[in-house]
């Protein structure tokens, strides 16, 4: 990926930003989580982009953003162990964090609990299933991004546990209970490269198959959002999700 610019608060713009902003402004979230928080680009970003005033909260362990950054307040927490809020919010966010986490069955849990009944979850991670990504994995075990951790520790370097692709984020917010699950697109140049369109044409007519024998709205949804651009040849996932209205 090209490297990103940095603003004068210092953290990097990346072409996931206005996804959210729009997700979060469609879903007239007025209390928002923002887990990790980093240096803080959602609680600047946010308010401008709503239009209207917006409660953000912020999490964080390595990072923290300045404190007049926009955010309500901000915790420290490690996110590989459980999170309690103490009133459920309207969305929730966590942006590239899942794919640095050894748990990430407990933070997806986690951002459940946190959301009112109907919440909104929003989730961006690298994605692994791009070509490019596909064939480094194939010739040398890992995907673009990710390398063993010999010689890295956590906290001090970048160490990535597990590469995301559309079905298995899916899966993941699926057995959480998660409803309404949805990728988005990201403006980004996709794909990069003429040739991976030509590897692209084998999933394509899978995920045309699977789509055409689906049998429900659900299954239909599925297959069509697996075989889109973002899923095969984005590099970024920026998928979102409901907490059900009737959750208890």
């Amino acid at each position: 990926m090209d490297m990103p610019v940095r603003n004068s608060l210092g953290y990097p713009y990346y072409p996931y930003y206005p996804v959210v902003l729009d997700i979060l402004r469609s879903r007239l979230a007025d209390s928002v989580l923002d887990a990790p928080c980093g240096l803080g680009w959602l609680g600047d970003m946010l308010p401008a982009a709503s239009g209207r005033r917006v409660d953000i909260d912020g999490v964080g362990l390595w990072e923290f953003p300045p404190a007049d950054g926009g955010y309500r307040r901000v915790t420290e927490h490690d996110l590989e162990t459980p999170l309690t809020v103490a009133e459920p919010y309207d969305a929730v966010v966590c942006c590239e964090a899942i794919h640095l986490l050894t748990n990430p069955g407990v933070l997806v849990q986690s951002l459940y609990r946190a959301l009112r009944p109907g919440g909104t979850l929003i989730i961006t991670t690298p994605n692994t299933w791009y070509f490019r990504s596909r064939l480094q994995f194939l010739l040398r075990g890992f995907h673009s991004g990710f390398r063993p951790m010999v010689g890295r520790q956590r906290g001090e370097d970048y160490v990535t546990y597990f590469p995301w692709s559309f079905p298995q984020l899916h899966l993941l917010f699926k057995h959480y209970g998660f409803t309404d699950i949805s990728l988005h697109d990201v403006d980004e140049n996709k794909p990069k490269r003429m040739m991976e369109h030509v590897l692209a044409v084998p999933s394509r007519l899978y995920y045309g198959r699977r789509l055409r024998q689906a049998q429900d709205e659900e299954s239909r949804r599925y297959w069509k959002q697996a075989g889109s651009d973002q899923s095969v040849h984005g590099r970024w996932l920026v998928m979102s999700a409901r907490r059900p209205v009737d959750a208890a």
